[in-house]
């Protein structure tokens, strides 16, 4: 799976003086034109375009060969890809991804993995448990994709009615055992969870279900977990993996919706207070080249026009004329929020890219703002 780890190593390794080539191709072959290799069109085309906004390069050209080898390398079974390489150190790498993105091609000064930060921040990983009295099967679940991880079965006997001249303490006997038994089996699928949360750390859990073994199952739930439980749901235990993800995806987008308008109304306090914060777009670049951003707040889609000192390296507002710093030269600054995304991360801050009401409550600030350090 492309994680945050993946992205942090391709990052780190493109951050050369030379360029890089970084592709994302729509392969989906729900779509006729993405048939019988037909995005490899699709990518011959982004590289044509490229050559055009760059001159006849040879080091283009190599890099552009390569990403179709990769291509061609793939049996396609996502919405997209992902291809980075960088001829001067060798690497080329391809990442089949569940989720869709804009075909575009860039070649630049490190890897372009803006859309896949965004796709990250919106997708957090959950685990999932879908379980009955007698089954639980567990997943986790991120960027669209759905992995199961265990499928477990208990002999847990059925509910039944007692029968008899005793039959008050006969049906008190039975309901007890049932009980236990129902007990018993929730109590496995919660160690089973356990490890799996140690294995594959998830930031949230659902809990899906009948609604009796789904109460059950959270009623026994330990702090470690029943912190992490945001929703529980009602549905078959026998439920194929494309209702369990549709679900989990519902669940998935108004979480974030919740949580990005929740983030902003902290960060709109922190400014009207005077606070910790700063917003426009000239006072969020002098609070990066200064390294006091903290978290970096932008709508999604959001694009801005900026320079870079050559002397310095520090992000200006403006793309031509003297550094503000250093007088030193300015030369335009090509993917600005995807620079400034990376150079906050770099220092250890975090970025949040909002959409829907949140985007919206940001607009008066021009859609980008940051909480700080100090």
């Amino acid at each position: 799976m492309l994680g945050r780890g993946v992205l942090s190593r391709l990052h780190t390794l493109t951050q050369q003086k030379t360029h890089t080539l970084t592709v994302y191709v729509d392969i989906d072959q729900n779509k006729q034109s993405n048939r019988k290799r037909g995005y490899l069109v699709q990518a011959e085309a982004m590289f044509k375009e490229l050559r055009g906004q760059h001159g006849r390069s040879q080091r283009l050209d190599v890099a552009a060969e390569r990403a179709l080898e990769l291509l061609r390398s793939i049996q396609p079974s996502g919405k997209a890809v992902l291809v980075v390489v960088h001829p001067d150190t060798d690497l080329g790498e391809i990442h089949q991804i569940e989720l869709p993105f804009a075909a575009a091609a860039h070649w630049r000064r490190g890897a372009f993995l803006r859309p896949i930060v965004e796709a990250m921040d919106e997708h957090e990983r959950y685990g999932v448990v879908l379980t009955d009295n007698k089954r639980a099967r567990l997943f986790t679940a991120q960027m669209g994709e759905l992995t199961e991880h265990e499928d477990l079965l208990s002999e847990t006997g059925s509910w039944v009615r007692a029968l008899g001249p005793d039959q008050w303490r006969a049906q008190k006997r039975h309901d007890s055992r049932h009980q236990e038994e129902v007990a018993s089996h929730a109590k496995r699928a919660i160690d089973a969870l356990h490890d799996l949360s140690l294995r594959a750390p998830f930031d949230r859990l659902i809990v899906a279900g009948p609604p009796q073994a789904t109460g059950q199952l959270v009623r026994l739930l330990p702090k470690r977990l029943s912190g992490k439980l945001v929703e529980t749901i009602t549905m078959r235990v026998g439920a194929d993996r494309k209702e369990v993800l549709n679900k989990i995806l519902a669940v998935q987008r108004r979480m974030e919706r919740e949580q990005e308008s929740k983030l902003v109304e902290g960060l709109l306090a922190e400014l009207h207070d005077g606070g910790k914060a700063v917003a426009d777009f000239a006072s969020v670049l002098d609070a990066v080249n200064q390294g006091r951003v903290w978290k970096l707040f932008y709508a999604k889609g959001l694009r801005k026009e900026a320079g870079e000192c050559r002397e310095c390296g520090a992000y200006l507002p403006h793309s031509v004329g003297p550094c503000v710093y250093c007088d030193g030269e300015v030369q335009p600054l090509t993917q600005v929020i995807d620079r400034l995304s990376q150079s906050v991360m770099e220092m250890g801050g975090q970025v949040e890219v909002v959409d829907g009401p949140a985007a919206e409550k940001m607009k008066p600030l021009g859609s980008i703002a940051a909480l700080l350090r100090y």
